[in-house]
């Protein structure tokens, strides 16, 4: 169930600033100006393995159920999997850090395809791997691609993912001191984007929303007690153009789950 209180807040807030609604669409024919057409979809996504880098050491374990199949033989192949829920490519939801927020199977459809906003930061994150999405960055974007329409998605593009076939410590940002350094958003960024936007979530190509040397992961708490969603993990961001691209999540939808691996998909 929704946090009481939470969409209320946001939208007088919001409605007090002059600004559009924030809040995810109201309905599926709500206006999304940008995408027009698709010619192209890339994938987001990383491929689950148990070999992946990962926030936590526990990582995703499989069995085969049976023998392979030969070569150019029928019959039935699969696996059996143990993972977290927060595994790879995935999906917060709301409920992941806020009690009693959203969890995946009341995130409506609609929810999950959004145009995509990609904000550009691999050049500062090459000098500061401790940076952050920043409300001036939203600005900047904004003179130059227009204004992140309503029910959007703001993901940030670190290059990060670049990192990881190299491993969890690279991933992580490793320190000499055992630190993690990474980028993500910063609270701010994510209120402006939420009361001024009402964009629908944000997504990183980082382990986490937050930088990777935060303690009190306010951009989580943020975007969670907003009743929005949030995306780590994704990769491939350097493929789409910075508006003009749909993404769709395709999250596992899971009992009660506070988040899920998802294939993410954009189409231009």
């Amino acid at each position: 169930m929704c946090l009481n209180g939470t969409g209320e807040t946001v939208r007088s807030r919001s409605g007090e600033a002059g600004s559009e609604p924030a809040g995810p669409p109201g309905s599926p024919g709500r206006p999304r100006p940008w995408p027009t057409g698709f010619r192209r979809v890339a994938d987001l996504s990383h491929v689950l393995s148990p070999t992946m880098p990962s926030w936590g050491e526990d990582k995703p374990r499989r069995e085969s159920l049976g023998d392979p199949v030969p070569e150019g033989e029928f019959g039935f192949y699969l696996q059996q999997w143990t993972l977290s829920e927060h595994s790879g490519t995935h999906l917060d939801a709301p409920g992941h850090v806020i009690g009693g927020g959203r969890l995946v199977p009341d995130i409506r459809p609609d929810e999950l395809l959004a145009p995509a906003a990609v904000i550009d930061i691999r050049a500062r994150a090459a000098e500061d791997p401790d940076t952050t999405v920043t409300v001036d960055d939203v600005l900047a974007f904004e003179r130059e691609h227009g204004r992140v329409p309503a029910g959007a998605a703001v993901l940030m593009h670190s290059g990060w993912s670049a990192r990881w076939a190299q491993g969890d410590e690279a991933v992580r940002g490793v320190a000499a001191d055992g630190s993690w350094h990474f980028p993500g958003f910063g609270p701010e960024a994510c209120e402006f984007l939420i009361e001024r936007r009402g964009v629908v979530g944000v997504g990183v190509d980082t382990l986490s929303t937050d930088p990777g040397d935060s303690t009190d992961f306010p951009a989580h708490e943020v975007v969670g007690r907003a009743d929005r969603w949030g995306l780590e993990s994704l990769t491939g961001l350097e493929q789409l153009p910075p508006s003009g691209a749909l993404i769709s999540v395709g999250v596992m939808p899971g009992l009660d789950a506070s988040g899920g691996p998802s294939r993410v998909l954009a189409m231009w």
